[in-house]
């Protein structure tokens, strides 16, 4: 990590506020939509291992989007509890096992006359009643967990941004 005094900042700001201003705003821009891709990606690499789920299936749920016009940067996930059987559930002789998850003993995979597919279990020694089981909860993460994932956003930030529109000036910059 290299370490800048304040009179190097002032110097870069000034020469960036030298900049034409169509230019300064694609290069913002640019590196807005990198850093948030960014964002994405490190959260994925960080829930991955705390939720016990791939990367892909985080991925599925999770959307990056970048406003130039508004300066805003948004790592949305929208998700509800994830079934058992979206996650590899298979039926055993003690029950259903699901990969990264674990077994869970007296379980059944039950196909319901409407199609639907689930997890399942019973609610106590009687046929009835049944109740699905599910895994972790992405969004429910976050909520619970933000602390973890706002420090993740600053990392990204500190890291990346400056380098990133640093490299986008320079790119756009007639040589």
């Amino acid at each position: 990590m290299m370490i800048a005094d304040a009179a190097e900042y002032l110097a870069l700001s000034r020469a960036i506020r030298k900049l034409p201003g169509e230019i300064r705003a694609k290069a913002f821009a640019r590196a807005g939509r990198r850093v948030t891709q960014m964002a994405r990606t490190r959260y994925l690499k960080r829930a991955a291992p705390r939720l016990k789920l791939p990367q892909r299936v985080i991925r599925e749920k999770t959307t990056a989007r970048f406003n130039a016009g508004g300066n805003t940067s948004e790592v949305v996930v929208k998700s509800g509890w994830i079934p058992l059987h979206k996650l590899g559930a298979t039926q055993t002789r003690s029950g259903v096992r699901v990969r990264l998850r674990g077994s869970y003993k007296s379980a059944f995979i039950a196909q319901m006359k409407s199609g639907h597919v689930g997890v399942m279990m019973r609610e106590g020694a009687a046929r009835l009643p049944i109740r699905e089981l599910f895994g972790p909860n992405p969004a429910h993460d976050i909520t619970n967990n933000d602390a973890v994932y706002l420090e993740l956003l600053a990392e990204v930030i500190d890291e990346a941004m400056a380098p990133r529109v640093l490299h986008e000036i320079d790119r756009l910059l007639p040589r």
